[in-house]
């Protein structure tokens, strides 16, 4: 008899479980902030605006280098250091 109780106990708690994990995902879901975007592993990424963005980091991403330009610079840096 005790075993059969605690088997139900086990069971019953096991369930509870999987019923709390799924409530703090609806939660985080439901209650989570515009800004913030959650990721595997329960982590959390800013999401932010262009505007936004230029003011906090001071630069326009959109005129940044391009590849093909970045790759020359550091070739010729690279060739620099060689001959030194």
């Amino acid at each position: 008899m005790l075993l059969g109780i605690s088997g139900r106990v086990f069971l019953l708690a096991r369930r509870f479980e999987d019923f709390h994990n799924c409530f703090q995902h609806f939660e985080e879901r439901v209650f989570s902030q515009d800004h913030e975007v959650h990721v595997d592993d329960g982590k959390s990424m800013r999401v932010m605006g262009l505007e936004q963005f230029m003011d906090e980091f001071g630069f326009d991403p959109r005129e940044a280098e391009t590849p093909d330009t970045a790759g020359k610079a550091n070739t010729s840096e690279i060739d620099a250091w060689d001959n030194s």
